[in-house]
C-alpha cells in the first residue's frame, strides 16, 4: 500500500510513539507485563492503532496551534 507524504510522516510519528512507550516501560507491556516486540514485528492491527493515535495527536496539535504560512518570507 502506497502512503501519501502526510501518511508517511504520521507513520513515523506512530513508530516514535511506540518506541518511546516501549523504552519508558522497559520494553514490557504496561497492561500485561509481557515483552514488547520490535515495531517491525508488530501485527498490522497494532500498527494501525498506533497510526490512529499519531493521527489523532497531529489533528489535536493542529487545532490548538495552527501553523501560519508565510508567503515568500
Amino acid at each position: 500500500m502506497q502512503l501519501s507524504e502526510t501518511q508517511e510522516l504520521t507513520m513515523k510519528m506512530a513508530k516514535v510513539g511506540y518506541e518511546s512507550y516501549a523504552a519508558y516501560t522497559g520494553n514490557k507491556s504496561a497492561v500485561t507485563g509481557d515483552d514488547l516486540p520490535k515495531w517491525e514485528q508488530l501485527p498490522g492491527g497494532v500498527i494501525n492503532a498506533w497510526f490512529a493515535a499519531a493521527d489523532g495527536m497531529t489533528k489535536f496539535l493542529a487545532s490548538v496551534a495552527p501553523v501560519e504560512v508565510v508567503d515568500g518570507e
